[in-house]
């Protein structure tokens, strides 16, 4: 009797560890195709997610240096700003309406001619424009240009000379009479010009371009338009071209 019951005891647990190297087995020939499910799926998923911020930079390179040379502006400005905006993306949309990569506003847009805001080129092209002008407008300061692509440049002229701004929607800018020296005294515009001046100012960065330059005078980040002097401007190219070839790129170099 006692040794039927061992038996039969031996029988269950011998029946047991079989099943448990089976199982054993059946799991360690699984583990390679769950790896190659893993990875295939996580390759997948970067698929959908898109291109990297490097490769949606590198994939903008020639629409930013072609539109800054085409309206005379530092292309870095351009980069910073379209950084800044949107991370390069052009089905980017922000809370308060401002859209592609550029984040233009219905109204601004209307007023360069963009029609699709997320139309790279389109974008880009009238995102330089439209710095050319505020840079024109104050004074070279890039500062106050960063400020108004932000805020508006009434927004800014306001907080220059204190003289209250009224919006069409009846909104009264500073009402306060403040004169800030024209960067307004919201956090947001603040952030924005400091984030983008720490960027231009970075030794990072690199002009790629040589007829264009930024220089600091004194506390004050300015705009050089340097385009009428010519000759310089194609010496200052052929420098900027060398040193860029050994970086395999023409365009502005910055780590994020």
């Amino acid at each position: 009797m006692v040794a039927r019951l061992f038996n039969c005891r031996a029988t269950k647990l011998a029946q047991m560890l079989q099943s448990a190297v089976a199982m054993f087995h059946r799991l360690v020939y699984s583990i390679p195709i769950l790896l190659l499910l893993t990875t295939t799926t996580m390759a997948q998923l970067r698929r959908e997610a898109g291109p990297s911020l490097q490769e949606r930079a590198r994939e903008f390179e020639p629409l930013i240096i072609e539109s800054a040379q085409r309206y005379g502006i530092d292309p870095r400005i351009l980069q910073t700003v379209c950084f800044i905006e949107s991370r390069y993306r052009l089905n980017a949309i922000s809370p308060k309406g401002a859209l592609g990569p550029m984040q233009f506003m219905p109204e601004t847009a209307q007023r360069y001619g963009l029609w699709n805001p997320h139309d790279a080129k389109a974008s880009i092209d009238a995102a330089a424009h439209y710095l050319r002008d505020l840079l024109r407008k104050f004074g070279g300061r890039v500062d106050l240009a960063l400020a108004a692509y932000n805020a508006g440049e009434g927004t800014v002229q306001s907080f220059q000379t204190g003289r209250p701004l009224v919006l069409a929607s009846g909104k009264t800018i500073n009402g306060q009479r403040l004169i800030t020296g024209g960067v307004p005294p919201y956090p947001e515009t603040q952030q924005y010009v400091r984030s983008a001046i720490a960027i231009l100012t970075s030794t990072r960065l690199t002009n790629a371009t040589g007829d264009l330059a930024l220089r600091d005078s004194g506390s004050v980040l300015r705009f050089s338009d340097r385009n009428r002097a010519l000759n310089s401007a194609k010496e200052s190219r052929r420098s900027a071209s060398a040193r860029n070839q050994k970086s395999g790129s023409s365009f502005i170099e910055v780590e994020w």
